[in-house]
Protein backbone atom coordinates (compact mmCIF):
# COMPACT_ATOMS: atom_id res chain seq x y z
CA UNK A 1 0.00 0.00 0.00
CA UNK A 2 2.52 2.28 0.76
CA UNK A 3 4.52 1.90 -2.16
CA UNK A 4 0.96 2.50 -4.26
CA UNK A 5 1.00 5.30 -2.29
CA UNK A 6 4.48 6.40 -3.03
CA UNK A 7 3.91 6.14 -6.27
CA UNK A 8 0.60 7.95 -6.38
CA UNK A 9 2.37 10.80 -4.77
CA UNK A 10 5.61 10.97 -7.50
CA UNK A 11 2.67 11.17 -10.33
CA UNK A 12 0.52 13.79 -8.62
CA UNK A 13 4.02 15.80 -8.32
CA UNK A 14 4.80 14.90 -12.33
CA UNK A 15 1.82 16.03 -13.62
CA UNK A 16 1.99 19.21 -11.01
CA UNK A 17 4.75 20.16 -12.50
CA UNK A 18 4.59 19.42 -16.09
CA UNK A 19 1.30 21.28 -15.94
CA UNK A 20 2.29 24.78 -14.40
CA UNK A 21 6.00 24.26 -16.90
CA UNK A 22 3.18 24.24 -19.87
CA UNK A 23 1.46 27.21 -18.83
CA UNK A 24 4.31 29.25 -18.93
CA UNK A 25 5.39 31.90 -21.31
CA UNK A 26 8.85 31.51 -23.13
CA UNK A 27 10.65 34.27 -23.51
CA UNK A 28 14.16 32.77 -23.66
CA UNK A 29 14.82 33.83 -27.37
CA UNK A 30 14.10 37.24 -26.37
CA UNK A 31 16.33 37.10 -23.19
CA UNK A 32 19.37 36.26 -25.86
CA UNK A 33 18.80 38.81 -28.17
CA UNK A 34 18.74 41.41 -25.01
CA UNK A 35 21.65 39.61 -24.00
CA UNK A 36 23.81 40.34 -26.55
CA UNK A 37 22.37 43.27 -28.44
CA UNK A 38 21.99 45.72 -25.73
CA UNK A 39 24.69 47.35 -23.84
CA UNK A 40 25.12 48.14 -20.05
CA UNK A 41 23.80 51.60 -21.00
CA UNK A 42 20.65 49.94 -22.51
CA UNK A 43 21.10 50.62 -25.42
CA UNK A 44 19.60 49.09 -28.11
CA UNK A 45 21.61 47.73 -31.45
CA UNK A 46 18.41 47.89 -33.82
CA UNK A 47 20.39 46.35 -36.88
CA UNK A 48 20.65 43.43 -34.78
CA UNK A 49 17.13 43.12 -34.19
CA UNK A 50 16.03 44.00 -37.58
CA UNK A 51 17.74 40.95 -39.00
CA UNK A 52 17.19 38.73 -36.43
CA UNK A 53 14.58 35.54 -37.07
CA UNK A 54 14.30 34.89 -33.69
CA UNK A 55 12.84 38.06 -32.94
CA UNK A 56 10.02 37.96 -35.20
CA UNK A 57 9.71 34.49 -34.25
CA UNK A 58 9.36 36.13 -30.56
CA UNK A 59 7.04 38.75 -31.93
CA UNK A 60 4.82 36.03 -33.51
CA UNK A 61 4.72 34.03 -30.93
CA UNK A 62 3.56 37.62 -28.44
CA UNK A 63 0.96 37.74 -30.76
CA UNK A 64 -1.04 34.70 -30.41
CA UNK A 65 -0.13 34.24 -26.91
CA UNK A 66 -2.82 32.78 -24.31
CA UNK A 67 -2.17 33.83 -21.06
CA UNK A 68 -5.58 33.04 -19.37
CA UNK A 69 -3.67 31.24 -17.25
CA UNK A 70 -0.76 32.18 -16.12
CA UNK A 71 -0.35 33.69 -12.43
CA UNK A 72 0.01 37.20 -12.07
CA UNK A 73 3.64 37.98 -11.31
CA UNK A 74 4.02 35.67 -15.04
CA UNK A 75 1.49 38.20 -16.78
CA UNK A 76 3.34 41.09 -15.15
CA UNK A 77 6.48 39.80 -16.91
CA UNK A 78 4.90 38.90 -19.77
CA UNK A 79 3.32 42.68 -20.27
CA UNK A 80 6.27 44.40 -19.74
CA UNK A 81 8.83 42.42 -22.14
CA UNK A 82 5.87 42.97 -25.20
CA UNK A 83 5.73 46.32 -24.25
CA UNK A 84 9.78 46.63 -24.82
CA UNK A 85 9.89 44.03 -27.77
CA UNK A 86 6.98 46.01 -29.57
CA UNK A 87 8.52 48.83 -28.97
CA UNK A 88 11.76 48.05 -31.07
CA UNK A 89 9.63 46.85 -33.46
CA UNK A 90 7.65 50.13 -33.89
CA UNK A 91 11.51 51.68 -33.94
CA UNK A 92 12.56 49.29 -36.43
CA UNK A 93 9.33 49.86 -38.59
CA UNK A 94 9.70 53.25 -38.83
CA UNK A 95 13.72 53.79 -39.49
CA UNK A 96 15.42 56.28 -40.09
CA UNK A 97 14.14 58.42 -37.00
CA UNK A 98 15.86 60.10 -34.78
CA UNK A 99 13.15 59.52 -31.94
CA UNK A 100 9.58 57.56 -31.46
CA UNK A 101 8.47 61.23 -31.06
CA UNK A 102 8.98 61.57 -35.38
CA UNK A 103 6.38 59.01 -35.56
CA UNK A 104 2.97 60.47 -35.09
CA UNK A 105 1.39 58.12 -32.76
CA UNK A 106 4.05 55.55 -32.37
CA UNK A 107 2.30 55.55 -28.18
CA UNK A 108 -1.07 56.35 -29.08
CA UNK A 109 -2.38 55.54 -32.56
CA UNK A 110 -0.98 52.77 -33.86
CA UNK A 111 -1.93 49.14 -33.24
CA UNK A 112 0.18 45.69 -32.08
CA UNK A 113 -1.38 42.52 -31.53
CA UNK A 114 -0.25 41.16 -27.74
CA UNK A 115 -2.09 37.93 -26.43
CA UNK A 116 -5.10 37.77 -29.31
CA UNK A 117 -5.50 41.72 -28.78
CA UNK A 118 -5.30 45.02 -30.75
CA UNK A 119 -3.74 47.30 -28.41
CA UNK A 120 -1.50 50.87 -28.76
CA UNK A 121 1.07 50.95 -26.63
CA UNK A 122 -0.11 53.19 -24.57
CA UNK A 123 -3.59 50.94 -23.91
CA UNK A 124 -0.33 47.93 -23.21
CA UNK A 125 0.63 50.00 -20.74
CA UNK A 126 -2.36 51.83 -19.15
CA UNK A 127 -4.72 49.17 -19.44
CA UNK A 128 -2.44 45.82 -18.67
CA UNK A 129 0.64 46.93 -17.33
CA UNK A 130 -0.03 49.55 -14.65
CA UNK A 131 -3.09 47.52 -13.78
CA UNK A 132 -1.08 44.80 -12.15
CA UNK A 133 1.93 47.47 -10.51
CA UNK A 134 1.05 50.98 -10.82
CA UNK A 135 4.55 51.90 -9.51
CA UNK A 136 7.72 49.66 -10.02
CA UNK A 137 6.63 49.15 -13.65
CA UNK A 138 7.69 52.53 -14.52
CA UNK A 139 11.45 51.04 -14.46
CA UNK A 140 11.11 48.36 -16.79
CA UNK A 141 8.88 49.97 -19.45
CA UNK A 142 11.46 51.26 -22.13
CA UNK A 143 10.09 53.69 -24.46
CA UNK A 144 13.13 54.29 -27.12
CA UNK A 145 14.19 57.18 -25.36
CA UNK A 146 17.67 57.78 -23.84
CA UNK A 147 15.69 59.51 -20.65
CA UNK A 148 13.80 55.95 -20.02
CA UNK A 149 14.78 53.87 -17.51
CA UNK A 150 17.51 51.56 -19.41
CA UNK A 151 16.61 48.60 -21.63
CA UNK A 152 18.30 45.48 -19.17
CA UNK A 153 20.21 43.15 -20.84
CA UNK A 154 17.46 40.38 -19.68
CA UNK A 155 14.06 39.46 -20.34
CA UNK A 156 12.07 40.21 -17.61
CA UNK A 157 10.45 36.53 -15.69
CA UNK A 158 7.33 36.37 -12.98
CA UNK A 159 9.86 34.31 -10.50
CA UNK A 160 12.11 37.32 -10.54
CA UNK A 161 10.13 40.61 -11.95
CA UNK A 162 9.91 42.54 -8.64
CA UNK A 163 13.78 41.94 -8.22
CA UNK A 164 14.41 43.34 -11.45
CA UNK A 165 12.10 46.00 -11.12
CA UNK A 166 13.53 47.27 -8.13
CA UNK A 167 17.00 46.73 -9.12
CA UNK A 168 16.40 48.75 -12.43
CA UNK A 169 14.77 51.11 -9.85
CA UNK A 170 17.84 51.24 -7.95
CA UNK A 171 19.81 52.23 -11.38
CA UNK A 172 17.95 54.94 -12.03
CA UNK A 173 17.88 57.17 -9.32
CA UNK A 174 21.01 56.82 -9.08
CA UNK A 175 22.13 57.93 -13.08
CA UNK A 176 23.08 61.30 -12.74
CA UNK A 177 22.51 61.94 -16.59
CA UNK A 178 18.62 60.96 -15.06
CA UNK A 179 18.14 62.39 -11.46
CA UNK A 180 20.25 63.89 -9.39
CA UNK A 181 21.07 65.44 -5.57
CA UNK A 182 22.73 69.08 -5.77
CA UNK A 183 23.53 68.69 -1.97
CA UNK A 184 25.42 72.66 -2.51
CA UNK A 185 21.91 74.00 -3.48
CA UNK A 186 19.57 71.49 -1.78
CA UNK A 187 17.62 70.59 -5.06
CA UNK A 188 16.48 67.09 -5.75
CA UNK A 189 16.77 67.14 -9.62
CA UNK A 190 13.81 63.80 -10.62
CA UNK A 191 13.39 62.57 -14.19
CA UNK A 192 10.19 63.91 -15.75
CA UNK A 193 8.62 60.35 -15.04
CA UNK A 194 8.09 61.37 -11.77
CA UNK A 195 6.11 64.45 -12.51
CA UNK A 196 3.62 62.40 -15.02
CA UNK A 197 2.87 59.76 -12.53
CA UNK A 198 3.44 61.85 -9.45
CA UNK A 199 0.03 60.35 -7.77
CA UNK A 200 1.14 56.77 -8.20
CA UNK A 201 4.71 57.18 -6.61
CA UNK A 202 3.28 59.13 -3.70
CA UNK A 203 0.42 56.65 -2.79
CA UNK A 204 2.97 54.06 -2.77
CA UNK A 205 5.87 55.91 -0.77
CA UNK A 206 4.16 59.24 1.02
CA UNK A 207 5.70 61.73 -1.48
CA UNK A 208 8.62 61.93 -4.37
CA UNK A 209 11.36 62.75 -1.49
CA UNK A 210 10.38 59.14 0.13
CA UNK A 211 10.35 57.48 -3.19
CA UNK A 212 13.79 59.13 -4.29
CA UNK A 213 15.46 57.78 -0.73
CA UNK A 214 13.89 53.98 -1.33
CA UNK A 215 15.82 53.91 -4.16
CA UNK A 216 19.09 55.94 -3.86
CA UNK A 217 22.61 55.03 -2.28
CA UNK A 218 23.05 55.02 1.25
CA UNK A 219 24.59 59.08 1.40
CA UNK A 220 22.24 60.32 -0.77
CA UNK A 221 19.47 58.88 1.31
CA UNK A 222 21.02 60.45 4.68
CA UNK A 223 21.10 63.85 3.18
CA UNK A 224 17.37 63.87 2.70
CA UNK A 225 16.48 62.36 5.94
CA UNK A 226 18.90 65.38 7.42
CA UNK A 227 17.72 68.11 4.79
CA UNK A 228 14.88 70.01 3.24
CA UNK A 229 15.23 70.02 -0.47
CA UNK A 230 13.62 71.54 -3.47
CA UNK A 231 12.49 69.19 -6.61
CA UNK A 232 13.17 70.25 -9.96
CA UNK A 233 11.90 68.06 -12.45
CA UNK A 234 14.85 66.95 -15.68
CA UNK A 235 13.59 67.59 -19.63
CA UNK A 236 13.53 64.34 -20.76
CA UNK A 237 15.55 63.73 -23.86
CA UNK A 238 13.45 61.89 -26.50
CA UNK A 239 16.24 61.00 -28.58
CA UNK A 240 16.72 57.02 -29.82
CA UNK A 241 18.68 55.03 -26.84
CA UNK A 242 20.31 53.30 -29.96
CA UNK A 243 24.20 52.41 -30.16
Amino acid sequence: MKKIFNICLQLLIFFTISYSQSIMFNHSKFDELLRVNVDENGRINYAAFENSKDFKDYLRSLEAADISELNTNDKLAFYINAYNATVIKNVLNHLPITSPMDIDGFFNKIKHKVAGKEMTLDELEHQRVLTIEPVLSHFGLVCAAISCPILINKAYEGATVYHQLEDNASLFLNDIQKNRLDKKNNILYLSELFKWFRKSFEDRFGSLVETAKHFLNEKDKIFLDENEVEIKFVPYNWQLNKQ
